[in-house]
């Protein structure tokens, strides 16, 4: 298994979001009536709770708020060492993601990074997110 593991299951909510990074887009929940983003996707906004919102395309550059290394896989056979951060994108919300392509004394808080796609072990593409 690659680095970018991880084992998110596929549902009717998260669809969408994964037909899109298998095409090399980033999108997230907007909600339709007060108009901010917000991840990951909900029946509901996370913000006024209304049912109404859509999918849509953020820019996919933001920068490293927190990071953490695991150095023991959560699932055997799962690639370790890994950096899991919380992205901070200028659309209004966070994301957890893996920084990849980056060394270990180059990741600090408020570095800027962008996203990437890269193959996991289910022929699935995920989101990872590196140095700009």
């Amino acid at each position: 298994m690659s680095q970018t593991e991880f084992d998110f299951p596929v549902t009717d909510l998260s669809r969408p979001y994964w037909e899109a990074a298998a095409q090399g887009r980033l999108i997230a929940p907007k909600c339709d009536d007060c108009g901010r983003f917000f991840f990951a996707p909900e029946i509901a906004c996370t913000h006024c709770f209304s049912l109404n919102w859509t999918w849509s395309s953020v820019a996919g550059q933001g920068e490293v708020y927190s990071y953490t290394t695991i150095h023991r896989a959560p699932q055997p056979g799962m690639a370790a060492p890994y950096v899991l951060a919380a992205i901070d994108l200028p659309e209004g919300f966070a994301m957890f993601a893996h920084v990849v392509d980056c060394p270990s004394e180059a990741l600090v808080c408020g570095l800027p990074v962008q996203v990437d796609f890269r193959p996991l072990h289910d022929g699935r593409i995920a989101p990872v997110f590196k140095p700009r």
